[in-house]
């Protein structure tokens, strides 16, 4: 036998069995994330417990529209008993934070939106507050964040108190535009959002 070819064909595996362990690890940090208590101030999505799901019907239908490029490459036209909605306080009690979830059933896997303002008031409408957006694609574990930067802006054009309702709610629409692209937490890719439209609901006593 040749030794020297066995010792190339150790080195022709070895690429492949990095990369399965590499895989292995980003398996075993998004489970670790998943499991990851809040942290004060971060609005991604493994900062908050996610509570039964509710169709996102308000007074009028919630809605998110626009459309996203890069990694992922889709428009979003989600509305109503389709999809998912819920709004909170940031994990350090100050703010605004909505979540939109591309559907309603838990079974089917899609995209998770979750959307942070750190200087918002309920009530109150505001003009270009940064905010903190992360992105998940839920099917392949994928999280697109912008990571705390000055990336995205975002506009409340409407805070209407609802009534009839068990504890305060609020249906908040506004709009969102980005300079720069979203860059992926676990990889090297990333996803540049159009202007992005929504109406969702917050509700201050929570988070």
């Amino acid at each position: 036998m040749n030794p020297s070819g066995k010792s190339q064909q150790t080195e022709m595996l070895l690429p492949d069995t990095i990369i399965k362990i590499i895989g292995l690890c980003c398996v075993a940090y998004l489970g670790w994330l998943a499991l990851t208590p809040p942290i004060a101030g971060s609005d991604d999505a493994s900062s908050f417990q996610r509570r039964v799901p509710v169709p996102c019907i308000m007074d009028n239908d919630g809605y998110l529209r626009g459309q996203i490029y890069g990694n992922i490459q889709t428009s979003l036209d989600w509305h109503g008993s389709g999809m998912r909605c819920d709004g909170m306080r940031r994990p350090d009690g100050q703010g605004i934070r909505i979540v939109f979830d591309e559907h309603l059933d838990e079974e089917q896997s899609g995209l998770l939106i979750v959307i942070g303002v750190a200087d918002a008031v309920p009530g109150q409408v505001i003009e270009e507050l940064p905010a903190n957006i992360t992105i998940i694609n839920q099917t392949n574990g994928q999280f697109f964040s912008t990571q705390e930067q000055p990336r995205c802006w975002t506009t409340f054009d409407e805070q209407i108190l609802l009534t009839g309702t068990t504890v305060e709610t609020w249906r908040i629409n506004g709009h969102i535009y980005c300079a720069s692209a979203l860059a992926e937490l676990t990889g090297s890719g990333s996803v540049t959002l159009g202007e992005i439209e929504f109406s969702g609901l917050f509700k201050p006593g929570t988070n």
